[in-house]
């Protein structure tokens, strides 16, 4: 008999008309909270193991002030039904499956959430009709499901204008509670966009609470990434307070949550906090430790008195090893594609003016120690502070047996606004510095001193380097020149410098740029090697980083003296170098008359104790070879082309 009542009860459901059901739910959901529930596809009953109701297309209305017309859009919706309530003639929902939903939670700029859901204006007084003329109304209330299941669904948090908003795509998860106002356990694998996914159980607050936007006590425990996670604490009417304890094999799993490009390395183990204050919200790293590197930090998200949101973070990085670290690897082009661009020194970075004076940025970093860039670097700092009036970097710290400083001032104001860029180095080893920058000039064993002052305007980096004004101050101590970078140069010129395999020593290297409208221009250049000393000029255009360089040598001894001719070399970024002997510039460099020995003067300079022979003989060049100045190659008219200024078009010719 059981087996016969469960068809007959099947088939009395998939003859019912849904459509007084249908509208009887759109209702009750409206009386509860005021949106409109929609569908595509009316409900059906589907007959199966598990009776059910469908629905395809379903929506639900967003607020009036929504960025788009609906909060939620699912594209099918189950309603399982109670067998035994079917049996007894009733509908009623034991279990409800979303699938393909896309959840848009936002705020407006007051605050207020789309998620904020009232019943309509309908009146609280008595009806007529109810015949309960000495009774409030009660409020509606939706029956209650107790489970909720969830898959192949994407939730986006949009925070306001300014932020970029928060994608988390859900594959499955599970939702159970006795009742609205009972713990809610959450069981679920969700995830960002191309980033390690969770996978968390637990309970996370009430359901009514989260419509409230307090959703109660959390503790959820599971799987981030390949490493472990555990969230506790409690989101109520007295605040915020979260803890969250992390360990995994590669920290870089945080970086698509954070929004930060973080570098793999690992393992590591987080402890952090996240706790609303009296003014704001602040989240506190109590330790993270990456391999052998150790981090401390905090940060108060807080509205000043105007309303403008300001952020304020200060880091202390104890020890960090750098060889422990390792960039993202770049995405492999694929094949039969055009050859990639040549890459460049300068990239053009734009200055990112329209986000200053929306936000007010504190930024201060202490680094301890930092080891792995070939000798250590100590007692470092690096500030940033960004308000509607400017952008200030500032970066120093000690570096081996020197120094180093950089200062970096945007202004936005104007038309195109204005950028100063400072920087020093004392005693610095350049392999050191290469890798601090990120490019390397082969000279990884000499020591040199940097002094540069540069001053532009522009919206990018390459527009203020095309304007920019200043100058540049090189000094080098002893180190070794790469034999590849000079094996294009002439023979003669490689048979005069020697050297080995290994590459070319050189004494010291100095020398003087005076930037003017995006050229820098090489007055006095002296290089020393150990058998000719060599003086010469030129240029580096900025924005397109091309150079040219006349190199003048004399030899140190007389049996080379015959090799000392004249070079010319053209280059730049992306660019092979090109060398040619030109001795017909002997003539025009080198005056009638006495002519005064580059090697005596080198010699006489390097008697005095701790300076640099080549940087105190730059400023006599002009005097020791008095036409070398008017000899000096300067770029053409296309390459002084403003960046941004078209070329005049040429007129087509008519044909007659």
């Amino acid at each position: 008999m059981i087996p016969l009542v469960a068809i007959g009860g099947l088939i009395w459901g998939a003859t019912r008309d849904l459509s007084r059901y249908q509208a009887r739910l759109t209702e009750q959901i409206r009386k509860v909270t005021g949106r409109e529930l929609g569908a595509k596809v009316p409900l059906a009953v589907r007959i199966g193991r598990y009776p059910a109701m469908v629905a395809e297309g379903v929506t639900l209305s967003n607020a009036a002030w929504g960025s788009r017309p609906d909060l939620a859009r699912i594209r099918k919706l189950t309603l399982f039904l109670d067998p035994v309530a079917l049996l007894l003639g009733e509908i009623k929902i034991g279990r409800i499956l979303l699938e393909g939903a896309d959840i848009l939670v936002e705020r407006n700029d007051i605050g207020d959430s789309n998620l904020d859901m009232l019943p309509p204006p309908d009146g609280s007084g008595p009806h007529p009709g109810e015949s309960r003329s000495l009774r409030l109304r009660t409020s509606p209330a939706f029956p209650w499901i107790g489970v909720i299941e969830v898959q192949d669904s994407v939730l986006t948090v949009a925070e306001g204008a300014g932020r970029p908003p928060v994608v988390l795509e859900l594959a499955s998860g599970t939702l159970r509670s006795s009742a609205p106002n009972q713990p809610l356990q959450i069981e679920g694998r969700f995830g960002a966009p191309q980033a390690s996914p969770f996978n968390l159980a637990g309970t996370a607050g009430t359901f009514d609470g989260w419509m409230r936007g307090l959703p109660g006590n959390i503790d959820l425990q599971g799987g981030f990434g390949d490493g472990k996670i555990a969230i506790k604490g409690s989101v109520g009417i007295k605040g915020t307070n979260i803890q969250i304890t992390s360990d995994g094999p590669d920290v870089a799993a945080f970086g698509p949550y954070i929004r930060l490009p973080l570098p793999h390395g690992g393992p590591y183990a987080l402890n952090a906090k996240a706790a609303t204050q009296r003014n704001g919200f602040k989240v506190e790293v109590t330790a993270l430790k990456v391999g052998s590197s150790d981090v401390t930090g905090e940060a108060l998200f807080r509205a000043d008195r105007k309303g403008v949101p300001t952020v304020a973070v200060n880091a202390d990085v104890n020890r960090l090893d750098v060889s422990e670290l390792r960039s993202s690897s770049a995405p492999v082009p694929a094949t039969g594609s055009s050859s990639p661009a040549q890459p460049r020194i300068v990239p053009a970075l734009p200055f990112a003016a329209s986000w200053l004076g929306r936000s007010a940025v504190s930024v201060t970093v202490r680094l301890g120690e930092v080891v792995g860039l070939g000798s250590k670097m100590q007692n470092g700092s690096l500030t940033l502070a960004s308000n509607d009036q400017r952008f200030a970097f500032r970066a120093a710290a000690t570096v081996g047996g020197g120094s180093a400083g950089f200062d970096l001032v945007y202004d936005p104001t104007g038309r195109i606004g204005q950028a100063t860029l400072t920087a020093s180095a004392n005693r610095v080893s350049l392999g050191e510095l290469a890798s601090v920058l990120g490019f390397d000039l082969g000279l990884r064993d000499a020591v040199g001193d940097l002094d540069l002052r540069l001053r532009g305007g522009g919206r990018t980096s390459r527009d203020v380097l095309n304007s920019a004004s200043g100058s540049i101050d090189i000094a080098i101590t002893k180190g070794l020149w790469p034999r590849d970078q000079i094996a294009s140069w002439p023979a003669e010129t490689q048979r005069l410098l020697g050297g080995s395999d290994a590459g070319v020593p050189f004494n010291c290297i100095a020398g003087r740029f005076d930037v003017s409208g995006g050229v820098a221009s090489l007055r006095r250049l002296v290089i020393d090697t150990p058998r000719t000393t060599m003086v010469g000029g030129g240029y580096v255009h900025l924005r397109t980083e091309g150079w040219e360089f006349i190199v003048a040598p004399e030899a140190r001894d007389t049996q080379n003296a015959a090799l000392a001719s004249p070079l010319r070399l053209k280059g730049g970024s992306g660019r092979p170098t090109s060398a040619a002997l030109e001795p017909n510039l002997a003539r025009l460099i080198i005056g009638a008359g006495v002519v005064p020995s580059l090697v005596s003067q080198i010699n006489q300079a390097a008697r005095q104790a701790g300076v640099n022979p080549c940087a105190a003989v730059a400023p006599r060049v002009e005097g020791l070879r008095p036409g070398l100045r008017a000899q000096m190659p300067v770029p053409s008219a296309d390459l002084r082309q403003r960046a941004g200024r078209p070329a005049t078009p040429t007129q087509p010719r008519r044909t007659p």
